[in-house]
């Protein structure tokens, strides 16, 4: 999937969507240092305007349910409604992959998925609240079917021992279908894995409990429940509560090594992405196919025809995410070092692992706010004819993608003030954690220098990778 997102080449900015170049004010250098600065800067304002009752007392929020009238929009017709629609929308976009035009272009079904719904939901999850929860169609079908049933009980308790793996399993297949594999746009293929990954998720609730199977194996439940945690408006039992961004990542115990491996992943994945864009990947390929070590090897593929490309993507979207963690495991354990050694390793990365999400949700935004914005316009004539019938139901199939809506610019400082708020947030929350998990000051200031050193460097190193020209 082609990502229209500017990029820079030493001093100078290549936006792939506009098809023109952005000349820096300032050295590109200048740049990544800065942003590095400013994130520095904010653990020093952190550290001394953060107060210990800061991170232990309660959070502020304010109900929204107060509010006169409000309690209309989570009433019963309304959420209904949308879960209607949701199933609906569900439906056409099967039918649409199975029966509708082959070409990508003519089919609602890729840029919906890809786009409208993949892109999007994640925004408004990251950026409103948890609206996947309420129209989730997997969910939604399902509690419908129970109510038909009725005195429907799953056959066994999900196991302790199996935590959120089936979510990491599945979470890799579906970025190594976005990322690497060359049917991610393939209509037939699409609905065909839609029809495969319903069949796995209404098994698993069948068997181990809606609930369950929900937040440990349905993976965008999971992937937008965690998004949906840096929101500002959260559902608490009967409140709607409006709160400070990022609160709601704040953990009483340490998550599971399953759900580490999670974020970690989701959050190395765009990383991943943005890598493919850069001349580094280039001459790494270049490299591979041109060694001599390897020559026997490239040439048995071209023999059985598998893509030496799909090979060394698959390849690295396997390796980096384990790299990554071991990094994070080095991290962790140099913070509880740091923090006086009585919590283990394993403890800190699962209370710290949460103070990363804003740095994934700093990134997925950069990297793909001109592709909605841009791509996403797509959908306007689509709607018109979603199957490539010919039909013009709205009469919108004549809209022309209008590209000047965002250009090079915009998304390059975009992307600057995104990645470091990000950052910043994530050593708020990573303090306020560290204030929390060791009591003595002193202990929580010396645990946060390896993270501080770490989210430091993957500033600079993310304003790198949007930096590097797209390539072609």
């Amino acid at each position: 999937m082609v990502l229209l997102i500017g990029m820079i080449a030493a001093t100078t900015t290549d936006a792939h969507a506009f098809e023109t170049r952005y000349d820096l004010p300032l050295p590109l250098t200048l740049f990544i240092t800065g942003a590095g600065a400013a994130v520095l800067l904010s653990f020093v304002i952190v550290v001394n305007f953060v107060k210990q009752d800061d991170a232990t007392s309660e959070p502020m929020s304010y109900d929204l349910l107060k509010i006169r009238g409000s309690k209309w929009f989570i009433s019963p017709l309304i959420l209904n409604t949308l879960r209607i629609i949701s199933v609906a929308i569900f439906g056409l976009l099967i039918m649409a992959g199975l029966f509708g035009e082959a070409d990508p272009s003519k089919n609602i079904l890729p840029t919906f998925l890809w786009v409208i719904w993949w892109v999007g939901m994640a925004f408004i999850s990251a950026l409103i609240g948890n609206f996947w929860a309420l129209i989730n169609p997997w969910k939604v079908i399902f509690v419908w079917f129970k109510r038909v049933v009725g005195g429907f009980r799953c056959f066994r308790n999900y196991p302790i021992w199996l935590g959120q793996w089936p979510s990491v399993i599945l979470f890799l297949v579906f970025a190594w279908l976005e990322l690497v594999s060359d049917q991610a746009t393939d209509p037939l293929a699409l609905g065909v894995l839609i029809v495969i990954y319903s069949g796995i998720t209404w098994l698993g609730m069948t068997i181990y409990g809606m609930n369950a199977w929900l937040k440990n194996g349905e993976i965008f439940t999971v992937f937008f429940g965690i998004f949906s945690r840096f929101a500002p408006i959260a559902r608490n039992a009967n409140r709607l509560d409006l709160q400070l961004p990022a609160i709601g990542l704040l953990d009483e115990r340490p998550v599971p090594f399953s759900a580490v491996c999670f974020v970690l992943l989701l959050l190395t994945t765009v990383t991943f992405d943005g890598i493919l864009e850069t001349p580094m990947w280039v001459g790494i390929l270049d490299r591979i196919s041109n060694s001599t070590s390897i020559e026997s090897s490239v040439m048995f593929l071209q023999i059985v025809e598998i893509n030496l490309m799909v090979v060394a993507k698959t390849t690295a979207l396997i390796v980096f995410p384990c790299i990554f963690l071991g990094i994070f495991c080095a991290f962790g354990h140099a913070m509880a070092a740091f923090g006086g050694g009585k919590i283990s390793t394993l403890d800190v990365i699962g209370y710290f692992v949460m103070s990363l999400v804003p740095i994934a949700i700093a990134y997925h935004i950069s990297h793909y706010l001109s592709y909605l914005l841009i791509t996403g316009q797509k959908i306007i004539p689509l709607l018109s004819d979603p199957f490539g019938f010919g039909w013009n139901l709205f009469n919108t199939v004549g809209y022309q993608v209008d590209i000047s809506i965002i250009n090079a610019k915009m998304v390059w400082y975009t992307a600057v003030i995104n990645i470091v708020a990000g950052h910043v947030f994530a050593v708020y929350i990573a303090h306020l954690m560290a204030i929390r998990v060791f009591t003595e000051r002193d202990a929580a200031l010396r645990s946060q220098i390896p993270m501080l050193v770490l989210m430091v460097a993957y500033t600079m190193i993310s304003l790198w990778v949007m930096s590097q020209p797209i390539v072609n």
